[in-house]
């Protein structure tokens, strides 16, 4: 029969655990149910239930070569999509991810930002867009892969082109929002899960300023 001393003598390693462990367990639990957030801080975008897997997606980068979803691990990931040649609505979704990455502060280092040029998928039909596209990955999507994207960022009330999409550090679509979103409303949601994901999470420094 243990002793009372012996009981006693694992409090420290309880208390231990309840300290370090709560806190990401919350982290995960809010950002898998933010409904259950505070009505003040419930998210703004439409939530893409259940995540999807974006490495199921193949990409190619401006030398057709096969994009590595693992080079994000770890990273939240601001994504835009278009269509077409990179016209003024779409330089100003370029612009308004720089704008709600830069609105982090410091935690920018845990979100990179990426865009899916769905067609012609060519360097060329960015246009004069590079300059607002400095940090930003731009990815070709290939012609066989177009219904399983159409399939991934199908989310009620996106637009087809210049939705801005959310995905997890580990790479899962999980909230999407129209062009038309008050980019505040976006930086708050990414506010409050990088709040919340801070104890689970190691943002990886490889940023742009």
């Amino acid at each position: 029969m243990p002793s009372v001393t012996t009981g006693r003598s694992y409090l420290p390693l309880v208390l231990l655990v309840l300290l370090f462990g709560l806190p990401p367990a919350a982290g995960w639990i809010y950002i898998m149910n933010p409904q259950w957030l505070p009505e003040k801080q419930k998210n703004h975008g439409t939530l893409v239930s259940p995540p999807r897997p974006l490495q199921s997606l193949r990409l190619e980068d401006d030398r057709q070569q096969l994009f590595d979803w693992d080079t994000l691990s770890g990273q939240w990931i601001l994504i835009s999509r278009n269509s077409g040649t990179c016209d003024n609505d779409c330089q100003q979704q370029l612009q308004a991810l720089q704008q709600i990455r830069r609105g982090l502060g410091a935690e920018r280092l845990r979100v990179e930002r990426l865009l899916i040029q769905e067609s012609p998928a060519a360097s060329g039909s960015m246009g004069q867009a590079n300059g607002l596209a400095e940090g930003v990955q731009i990815l070709f999507l290939p012609a066989d892969q177009q219904a399983q994207f159409d399939r991934l960022f199908a989310v009620s009330g996106t637009d087809h082109d210049n939705a801005i999409y959310l995905a997890d550090p580990h790479g899962m679509l999980m909230m999407g929002y129209s062009a038309s979103s008050p980019k505040k409303d976006i930086l708050k949601d990414l506010e409050t899960l990088l709040k919340a994901s801070r104890n689970w999470t190691t943002g990886v420094n490889n940023g742009h300023g």
